[in-house]
């Protein structure tokens, strides 16, 4: 009996043996189980060259691309999955978004996501996900969105108290790289107030700590005093517990890229607004394992259990962004 082979494949003038795009994609779908993300995207990236139609490792790629944050390759391939027709359309419109998100291109995320709503395409156990989607978001638009410029201008510390927060921020964000000699010894007031936006203290306590401000300072936020030396503090989220916190649910969220994208955001809330007081005596397991309970609480509309950890992250959370 004749023996059958595998067609041969050519890429240009080179034959490409039978199997070799198969171990390819192999060896990047087992990567991105370990994930080494690197290691998987070098893989996909000949099995593409070889194989340029074939959509059934483009998730996956485009999940090690969004990884490494290599976020306009990420995207581009997460597009090419959309325009497949491929049957897992809704998570794929899901990674294009959170994708899209990162590369800040918020008006297109709110148009997407509104005509989805609006055409009703999004499974009813989906909705929670694509709403939070939406509200993340637009929070990021409102944070980055461009403002009218604030003329670096000397002020008071009653004229500071005199403006609404968002003014305060946009004050404060005015002084960022100029010389702050002449302004310190306002900062450090308006770092010790207790009755302002706890983001704003933060604000001014990282253009201390910019400064290198070696005297002390007494932080007051949600009932709690801390004196501190500003030269001496790590900037917001950067410190070693928070580091570990995000470590644990990049591995743990890994397969939902919108999950992981939530508790980024409200990680990074919290830091900013408890900065410098941090997560005390929290390991960063009971941590990262309380933000999975909180955000599948979000979405499922489950009542999140009462500690007093899961408290101070609800309370966190709550705060309205301005």
């Amino acid at each position: 009996m004749r023996r059958k082979y595998q067609r041969l494949r050519k890429n240009g003038n080179v034959i490409v043996f039978p199997g070799t795009f198969e171990r390819l994609v192999q060896k990047g779908l087992q990567a991105v189980e370990r994930s080494k993300f690197e290691e998987a995207i070098e893989a996909f990236d000949q099995a593409i060259v070889y194989e340029p139609e074939d959509v059934s490792f483009l998730g996956p790629y485009a999940v090690a691309l969004y990884e490494t944050k290599d976020f306009e390759r990420a995207k581009e391939i997460a597009g090419k999955l959309l325009l497949s027709g491929t049957a897992n359309y809704i998570d794929a419109m899901e990674l294009y978004l959170t994708i899209s998100i990162q590369l800040q291109e918020y008006e297109e995320v709110e148009l997407t996501i509104g005509a989805l709503l609006d055409e009703k395409v999004i499974p009813e156990d989906m909705l929670n996900k694509f709403q939070y989607l939406r509200e993340l978001n637009s929070r990021l638009s409102r944070r980055y969105v461009s403002e009218e410029w604030i003329q670096n201008e000397m002020f008071t510390l009653n004229d500071f108290l005199n403006m609404n927060t968002s003014t305060q921020q946009h004050v404060l964000a005015s002084l960022e790289g100029s010389d702050l000699t002449a302004m310190l010894p306002t900062l450090v007031q308006i770092a010790g107030q207790e009755d302002i936006s706890p983001a704003v203290i933060t604000f001014a306590l990282t253009l201390l700590q910019q400064e290198g401000y070696d005297g002390e300072v007494t932080v007051h936020k949600f009932g709690m005093e801390k004196t501190i030396v500003p030269a001496q503090l790590d900037f917001p989220g950067k410190d070693p517990q928070t580091d570990k916190v995000m470590d644990v649910l990049d591995e743990t969220l890994i397969k939902d890229p919108t999950r992981l994208e939530m508790a980024r955001a409200l990680i990074e809330k919290f830091t900013i607004t408890m900065y410098p007081f941090g997560w005390g005596d929290y390991e960063a397991e009971e941590i990262a394992a309380a933000y999975e309970n909180y955000i599948e609480c979000l979405l499922l509309g489950f009542e999140f259990p009462v500690t007093e950890l899961n408290q101070l992250i609800h309370r966190i959370d709550a705060i309205p962004d301005e």
